[in-house]
Formats: structure tokens, C-alpha cells, sequence
């Protein structure tokens, strides 16, 4: 009995793997995979090593976003209007010098 507890243990920890590997970017069927080949641990151990494509991707979106931001207010024209609303949250007029 204890062969099939360990197998039934090792199988639900490749399942963790698996979708761990999924949420970072990876392909969860092939980690699966590879931490039932392997022993589930070794494997989430070798996962969590790794960078998380998601969060990679996400940062470099998000870095080319301000990089347009600021190429736009670089090259906006002194005194042109800007994306920005000239009124407060109250409606009114907010004042620049």
C-alpha cells in the first residue's frame, strides 16, 4: 500500500508542478511531464530557479509604455496643450503660471 501512496503523492506534486510551471510562462503538460520522470521535487525545485516569463513579459510592456510616455512629453512643443486636463477633480479651472 505504500507504493501506491507514494505513487499517488508524487503524481498530485507533478500536477503542483505543472501548474506552477504554467502560471510562470512555461508549458505545464511537458513539466508534468518531467516531474513524473524525475521526482516531483527536484523538479519544482529546478522551476522555481527559473525567471518567470510572465512577469518578464509584463515588465517589458510596461517599459516601452513609459518609454512612449516620455518620448511624447519630450517632444511636445513649451505652451502646447498636453494630454493632461487642464481642469481639477472639482471642474475648476486649475491655475499655471
Amino acid at each position: 500500500m505504500t507504493g501506491i501512496g507514494s505513487l499517488i503523492g508524487a503524481i498530485l506534486w507533478s500536477i503542483v508542478v505543472g501548474y506552477n510551471a504554467r502560471k510562470m510562462g512555461y508549458s505545464g503538460i511537458l513539466w508534468f511531464l518531467v516531474s513524473i520522470i524525475y521526482w516531483p521535487f527536484a523538479s519544482l525545485y529546478l522551476l522555481a530557479s527559473l525567471p518567470n516569463k510572465n512577469l518578464d513579459k509584463r515588465r517589458k510592456q510596461e517599459m516601452l509604455l513609459l518609454q512612449k510616455q516620455l518620448a511624447q512629453r519630450i517632444s511636445a512643443p513649451i505652451g502646447s496643450s498636453s494630454d493632461i486636463s487642464r481642469q481639477t477633480i472639482s471642474d475648476d479651472p486649475t491655475i499655471r503660471s
